[in-house]
């Protein structure tokens, strides 16, 4: 297949480019730089947001089997105007061009995180809805664009709430790298509030592998995309502290986590079935991942 990828140059975006490729596909990446900054076949400069920078891909003349749509900003107040702008009206272009130039599969990650705090148990994609930032809400906004398009104009669309990614590029001040980067050094990994909160870590390789299973199946609509490692902070600490030989103490600072009653454990039983796909990477071979990389730098 000859794939878009949109946000190729970000975290996700290149390990899925990169996997994409490994299976036979050609990749073009399309992001903000000039330049790529990761391999891919071709690669176009466009900010999604611009309807005047948009014409580098829809005046390319190039043809796509399929679009994965990963590029997102991710800012907070007080940018709340040109995340909406970027998110929600960069997807309905990009949305556009795939009904126009006939485009067969469209795939965007959302976020597990839009349904705020969960209340049910587990957590399946009828869950209630309760944005907790304006990023959020875009995704829920997205989640919709690509329905209508769907229903409207017949794109299949597919859209994946993926919760705490983890692996090779991701955000180093997140508890996951956080926590391995002291183990390491054998400093003191602390704990806020009871450490209870529970959280669901899924490998970036498995969000890339589930991605090509979306695209090579009949798979609509929203589908939760995690792994079966639901930890609590406390649970991490004591895992990260073992698979990296870790003479560090776990203590708690005595700050309060008002998400200590918080428990992500999200079902994936409709990807599977829709898909095919199940999570393979557990989380002793992430920790050993992260070790192995933070000990690169």
């Amino acid at each position: 297949m000859d794939i878009l990828v949109t946000g190729s140059n970000g975290f996700i975006g290149s390990h899925t480019a990169q996997l994409l490729r490994e299976k036979g596909n050609r990749v073009t990446g399309l992001g903000r730089h000039g330049q790529p900054l990761f391999e891919v076949d071709d690669y176009i400069c466009c900010d999604l947001s611009s309807e005047e920078s948009f014409k580098n891909l829809s005046g390319s003349g190039k043809k796509f089997d399929a679009v994965v749509h990963l590029a997102a900003d991710m800012r907070r107040e007080p940018h709340n105007v040109i995340v909406v702008t970027a998110n929600c009206g960069g997807t309905q272009r990009l949305l556009e061009y795939c009904e126009e130039s006939g485009v067969k599969a469209f795939v965007q990650l959302s976020s597990l995180p839009v349904i705020g705090k969960p209340v049910q148990h587990p957590i399946t994609e009828e869950h209630p809805l309760c944005p907790p930032t304006v990023y959020h809400a875009t995704k829920i906004e997205q989640e919709l664009l690509a329905d209508y398009a769907y229903r409207l104009h017949g794109l299949r669309t597919c859209s994946m709430r993926i919760s705490a990614p983890v692996g090779r590029g991701m955000n180093p001040r997140t508890i996951f790298p956080v926590f391995v980067k002291k183990a390491l050094a054998g400093e003191t990994l602390e704990l806020a509030g009871k450490g209870t909160r529970k959280q669901t870590y899924i490998a970036v390789r498995d969000i890339a592998e589930a991605i090509y299973a979306a695209l090579n199946s009949d798979a609509h609509g929203v589908y939760n995309l995690v792994s079966y490692n639901t930890v609590s902070n406390l649970e991490l600490a004591e895992a990260v502290v073992k698979y990296t030989n870790s003479a560090s103490q776990i203590v708690f600072s005595g700050k309060e986590d008002y998400m200590d009653d918080y428990i992500w454990d999200a079902d994936i039983s409709r990807l599977k079935t829709d898909t095919g796909w199940e999570p393979v990477v557990g989380m002793e071979e992430m920790i050993r991942e992260m070790a192995q990389i933070l000990g690169e730098q």
